[in-house]
């Protein structure tokens, strides 16, 4: 009997020991941040003839396959003369400017970097939405008179 009752209060301990570890707060792993991107001033806003579109006229986004180590993210990156502005190291998402490049020059990087790195999984020009509300198309979101002075008449 003694056993019995000496088994019963173990497995209350195992089991008030589980319950706290599972539901009590846990700090993060580590302190290094997750997100951060960095925002275009209207200077480096040019719109893309082909599209239409505005986009940041020195800025590539690029986004890395898993596992993909940061020591060889920085190689790359460095590779194609970039500085990390941006990143969003959750989903491998990086924001790089190239110094001094213009729109035809980051259209070669993308093209440099998806045919020459096997873990770039995409690069991108970084694209700037002018509208109210981007989800929704309509004359209000499109005029140039609902959106930023500096996105409806970029230099």
């Amino acid at each position: 009997m003694k056993k019995l009752s000496i088994i019963s209060s173990i497995i209350s301990l195992v089991v008030i020991a589980l319950f706290i570890y599972l539901f009590m707060p846990q700090s993060p792993a580590t302190s290094k941040k997750i997100k951060s991107f960095a925002l275009p001033s209207p200077e480096d806003l040019v719109k893309d003839e082909e599209t239409g579109l505005l986009v940041v006229k020195d800025v590539i986004m690029i986004t890395f396959t898993g596992g993909t180590t940061q020591s060889t993210i920085d190689d790359i990156i460095k590779d194609i003369n970039g500085k990390i502005i941006g990143y969003d190291k959750e989903h491998n998402l990086y924001q790089v400017k190239i110094a001094g490049a213009n729109l035809n020059d980051i259209q070669s990087k993308k093209l440099e970097l998806m045919t020459k790195y096997r873990q770039v999984e995409m690069a991108t020009i970084q694209t700037v939405s002018a509208a109210k509300n981007p989800g929704w198309p309509s004359r209000e979101n499109s005029s140039p008179e609902s959106q930023f002075s500096s996105m409806a008449n970029p230099k």
